[in-house]
């Protein structure tokens, strides 16, 4: 290949074939170097979070009952009913949170996705 003359694609297309090649011979999978994915840990293979409790979910205490009750008691379920309620206030939030400038709060990932 003449390299004055290399296109674009050919450039992509080599780069590519190249780096995928190198890769796939270098990063082998874990469980075939170590052997500890032969077996699940249920099968009596060993566990992945040795001695560490399985986190629960969903997370609550009496703060988040609080809220709950509140915002069902409050009857303002969205941001347009109302500026200052429970729905603005988190979407604030959790934008500064993220380091952004607006969140939309959706009640699923359906929603997520018409919105």
């Amino acid at each position: 290949m003449d390299k004055k003359n290399l296109t674009r694609r050919q450039l992509l297309a080599t780069a590519s074939a190249g780096t995928l090649a190198a890769v796939s011979r270098s990063i082998p999978a874990y469980a075939n170097i170590s052997n500890k994915g032969r077996k699940l840990a249920i099968l009596g293979g060993e566990p992945v979070r040795k001695n560490k409790p399985w986190p629960r979910w969903p997370y609550w205490d009496e703060k988040v009952i609080d809220s709950v009750v509140k915002t069902t008691k409050s009857r303002i379920w969205c941001r347009i009913q109302s500026r200052s309620g429970t729905v603005p206030t988190f979407e604030k939030k959790f934008a500064r949170l993220m380091g952004t400038k607006f969140c939309v709060a959706t009640g699923s990932g359906t929603q997520a996705l018409h919105t």
